[in-house]
């Protein structure tokens, strides 16, 4: 038994929604794909909305060809509008984020206070003191005199 006639029919179907591939081109960089991936997002939202206001006038729902009509009256101008809302919505996103984020970055700063950075640069000077004096320690025990080093360089 053979599938050839189903094969063809489905070969001969046209693909499920035809303004995927104008909104969302795979070639495109993620950041492009992202922009119409909310394109196509916000163009079912408007189909949506149509079919809903479809249904309130006619009383039914559109047959597959009204739907196709529906389809084909997004001209590549609305469809450049559907990019453009995402990137405006993008856009609005990132200030929200960055807004948010700038607030928590700010609180955190401030929330230490003065005492704690003192007490950080305290422990940095005695922290690199007591590294300057392992270092004189280990030159001394190696035979190195640091002071007639130092008095030869300083005397001309």
């Amino acid at each position: 038994m053979t599938h050839e006639p189903a094969q063809q029919i489905e070969a001969s179907k046209p693909p499920s929604d035809p303004v995927f591939p104008r909104l969302v081109n795979e070639a495109e960089g993620t950041e492009q794909k992202l922009i119409g991936f909310i394109a196509y997002g916000l163009y079912h939202d408007a189909k949506r909305e149509w079919i809903s206001d479809f249904r309130s006038r006619e009383k039914r729902y559109p047959h597959d060809e009204e739907l196709r009509e529906y389809e084909r009256s997004w001209t590549a101008s609305r469809l450049e509008g559907l990019k453009n809302a995402a990137v405006q919505l993008i856009a609005a996103y990132t200030d929200s984020v960055l807004s948010q984020a700038e607030t928590q970055i700010l609180r955190n700063a401030l929330k230490g206070g003065v005492w704690r950075s003192v007490w950080c640069g305290l422990f940095g000077a005695l922290l690199y003191t007591l590294i300057v004096i392992g270092l004189i320690v280990i030159l001394a025990r190696a035979g190195i005199d640091l002071v007639g080093l130092f008095e030869r360089l300083t005397t001309p």
